[in-house]
């Protein structure tokens, strides 16, 4: 069975909880299919590769379950394939090496819907400057709805993403991050933390950071978007941390240390292991 079948005709009854400050325990193990694992690795070949055994076991899993559970869909008759599938999954799953495979990183992520081209959005937005609106057209890249709203991505960016992470951006890393920032709540830039002490850490570092970037407007790694407000702060960021971690390591080292405890990942470490030769 193709993974689109699999996405479409996967269906879930098992019991999930969410605690208010971390990612709780998912109550039932998923086996890993043998053709969703060649495919999922196939996807992001040298990140797989340079992850450790236990973080490529959960990569697996997280990866499986978000093709499974997800709602699949093609906006305005674009066909969606096993390549798409897997592209994104697989780059979702990257996100969520770090945590245990018995956690629902992605319990709010139901439907996801590829466009074949930019997405135009039309309504009331935050204009330019603070207090301003504007009721024009928006052209995106990608978008995280609300809870459980869609994550709508645009096909032609996502491969153009993958197939160069040193420019530092990937729409399914930022949709995604989004996604995690509303496990407990709204998108408020600060993900599930485990206690006050990390909240607080996280608020100085973080919070200092964002309205750094919003007096200068840029930082030469942190690109202006990330000034929007603190939850694009925490996405853009995020992107840096598993495209050009080392970067972000070297030049906003407080950052990437409070990226490596919510991820619970270190790929600033694992980028200077070589991939297999052929990958």
């Amino acid at each position: 069975m193709t993974a689109a079948r699999v996405a479409r005709s996967a269906s879930a009854t098992r019991t999930i909880s969410i605690c208010r400050y971390g990612i709780s325990d998912f109550r039932h193990t998923v086996a890993v299919d043998d053709d969703l694992r060649s495919g999922l690795t196939d996807a992001a070949p040298a990140e797989f590769h340079r992850l450790s055994a236990v973080e490529r076991d959960r990569f697996l899993t997280h990866g499986e379950r978000l093709i499974r559970r997800s709602h699949w869909e093609g906006a305005r008759d674009v066909a969606v394939t096993d390549e798409m599938v897997f592209t994104v999954a697989a780059h979702a799953a990257l996100l969520a090496a770090g945590f245990d495979e018995r956690t629902e990183p992605f319990l709010n992520v139901k439907p996801i819907v590829l466009h074949g081209r930019t997405i135009i959005t039309r309504g009331v937005f935050a204009g330019p400057a603070p207090g301003l609106v504007t009721s024009g057209p928006q052209y995106l890249a990608g978008q995280s709805g609300h809870g459980r709203g869609p994550v709508l991505l645009d096909w032609q960016t996502v491969q153009r993403n993958v197939a160069d992470p040193g420019l530092g951006v990937n729409v399914v890393y930022h949709e995604f991050a989004h996604k995690l920032d509303q496990l407990d709540g709204d998108a408020d830039g600060m993900p599930p933390l485990p206690d006050r002490a990390a909240r607080k850490a996280w608020t100085q570092t973080l919070g200092t950071n964002y309205r750094r970037l919003r007096r200068r407007g840029s930082d030469g790694l942190v690109r202006a978007y990330g000034a929007t407000n603190p939850a694009e702060y925490f996405a853009v960021t995020s992107e840096l941390f598993f495209t050009r971690p080392t970067d972000l390591r070297d030049r906003l080292p407080r950052v990437y240390d409070r990226l490596a405890d919510f991820y619970r990942q270190d790929p600033a470490a694992r980028a200077t292991r070589p991939a297999p030769r052929g990958v």
